[in-house]
């Protein structure tokens, strides 16, 4: 084994002591917090229980505690961070010990800061897919529960209990709010927060409004669920249509950092003039510049398109 194989052994056995001992002090700060919650009736605070933040740090932090709590992987945005900060330092670390190089080091610690929010916003995705799916059956039993004349309270428990997936637990903790004491429009806003889809939104407004001003709440939630049935079904449609494009764009888009990285391999000579050259510098930033506004233009005419 050589001298650089062994820099970038001992650079990441540094990385993962250090995580540890961030792992251990968040222990010490925070898992009081949490065994005093576990002990006590009260529920732990949330980013869904505080104000959204005006400025642009606070607005970013809490966009990243919603994006951990959101998908569905057990830990706390705490966790997440360090997890982020472990990726970038193990990446980018052992880039730049190996190469000698600041910029590829710089470049590793960028990739290990996007692949851990890549995993959370793929997570992210397929868990509200899954409550999207399963969302008008939910519908359904809320809407006999009401018919047969139980509170909303107690065909939200039903629910709850005869549900599956993902949305079933999110009911059985808009339940335990009520149980709690939580006053129910509260309880319904934290429960949209926690959710935020369209269809649940609109479910949330009409629970509300049903409960204030009364109504035909059994047949607005059968309209209601037959209505996100069809747009599910479109929304496949569109799916199975758009797979060809959205494969082909996925090729394309990584077509580029890919023979980079096999040009970097094969040959680094190419890499150094490239890097050490001013006119090769400004090139590569100009290209990385296209690269990531072609990807945006892609990503929102697809957006539009669903």
């Amino acid at each position: 084994m050589g001298s650089p194989e062994l820099t970038i052994v001992a650079f990441g056995s540094i990385s993962m002591v250090a995580t540890a001992v961030g792992l251990l002090l968040r222990d010490i700060l925070f898992g009081g917090q949490n065994q005093t919650s576990k002990k006590s009736l009260r529920r732990t605070q949330t980013v869904y229980d505080r104000p959204v933040k005006s400025s642009l740090l606070g607005r970013i932090d809490q966009g990243f505690d919603r994006l951990i709590i959101e998908s569905g992987i057990d830990i706390s945005p705490v966790t997440g961070f360090l997890v982020l900060l472990a990726s970038a330092m193990a990446s980018g670390g052992a880039i730049m010990v190996y190469t000698n190089q600041l910029l590829y080091g710089i470049g590793g610690g960028i990739l290990g800061l996007i692949l851990p929010m890549f995993v959370f916003s793929i997570k992210r995705r397929a868990r509200f897919r899954d409550i999207r799916q399963n969302l008008p059956t939910m519908i359904d039993i809320l809407a006999r529960a009401t018919r047969t004349g139980q509170s909303i309270e107690q065909a939200i428990q039903l629910a709850a209990e005869e549900s599956q997936g993902i949305i079933a637990s999110e009911l059985g903790k808009l339940n335990n709010s009520l149980n709690m004491g939580s006053s129910f429009d509260r309880a319904v806003k934290i429960f949209a927060r926690r959710l935020p889809l369209v269809e649940i939104r609109i479910l949330a407004t009409t629970l509300m409004v049903q409960r204030q001003s009364g109504g035909h709440l059994s047949e607005t939630l059968e309209r209601m669920a037959n209505v996100i049935r069809d747009r599910i079904s479109i929304q496949n449609q569109i799916r199975a249509t758009t797979g060809a494009g959205r494969l082909s764009t996925a090729v394309i888009a990584a077509l580029a950092p890919a023979a980079f990285v096999v040009i970097m391999v094969v040959n680094p000579d190419h890499v150094e003039i490239l890097m050490n050259d001013p006119t090769g510098r400004f090139l590569m930033v100009l290209g990385v510049v296209l690269e990531v506004l072609g990807l945006l233009w892609v990503l929102i005419l697809m957006k539009n398109e669903n």
